[in-house]
């Protein structure tokens, strides 16, 4: 029995404090139409200089509660309508009622400017590796993806596999095999298997995981394009082209 009164206590402090509050404070009701008579939905209803306001319902009502006693400027606006103004006084206890009338307006809004200055800091505007010869990414048929040394050191890259994450349409395949002349991790690409086995335009095949600590970048071509470094060292699917540091 104890136990059911000290649960039910808080409802009675909360149910007692409500009634307390409504006591002190106001109400103020109102509806909101247009020049036709008809109800205006979303109207935009607040009190001038107070954080306290309403927003009409389907049938134009609206009411804004715990107002504390006094005078106020009821202001009342929307989209594509007058803003109106009322004076209301509010006592304790009471609610207040002002309606609106709101006539058409013909004002325009304001143009509003969207200005992006986003640049993608790891874009490389041209490659001299890929096509070679130094052209830009406009002037190059070929499809080709380049991972650049900021974006190797953003991200901490330790391996060429770890770089090659960057690549879209490039899917590791399995890990290095060990054997002479694999080169390394494979890759599929264009539905053909690739592996890394070309170090600056040339041969550099690999047998192990290769190591980022010389790479200046990452240069990846799509494609049968790919044969313009000789068949042997890539495949129909394109090739991946490790382009190391300079001293």
């Amino acid at each position: 029995m104890n136990s059911i009164r000290y649960s039910l206590f808080p409802l009675v402090v909360c149910a007692a404090s409500a009634t307390a509050q409504a006591q002190t404070t106001g109400t103020i009701t109102g509806r909101v139409t247009n020049s036709n008579g008809g109800a205006v939905e979303a109207v935009s209803v607040g009190l001038e200089g107070q954080a306290k306001g309403a927003i009409t319902d389907e049938q134009g009502r609206f009411r804004i509660r715990q107002v504390a006693p006094g005078q106020y400027t009821l202001v009342v606006s929307s989209v594509g309508l007058k803003t109106e103004q009322q004076t209301v006084t509010v006592t304790a206890g009471q609610a207040a009622t002002a309606n609106f009338m709101l006539a058409e307006s013909a004002a325009e809004l304001r143009e509003v400017t969207v200005q992006g200055a986003r640049t993608n800091k790891f874009n490389r505007p041209n490659s001299v590796d890929v096509a070679k010869m130094p052209l830009s990414n406009l002037e190059n048929p070929q499809v080709y993806a380049t991972v650049g040394k900021e974006l190797l050191t953003e991200q901490l890259v330790f391996s060429v596999d770890d770089a090659s994450r960057n690549v879209p349409g490039l899917q590791k395949m399995w890990e290095p095999t060990g054997r002479s002349g694999d080169g390394g991790s494979f890759y599929a690409s264009r539905g053909f298997v690739v592996s890394s086995q070309l170090r600056n335009g040339v041969a550099g095949g690999v047998t192990s995981t290769i190591d980022a600590i010389n790479l200046e970048k990452l240069e990846v071509i799509k494609g049968p394009s790919a044969t313009l470094y000789g068949s042997a060292l890539t495949s129909f699917g394109g090739l991946l082209n490790r382009v190391t540091k300079k001293p």
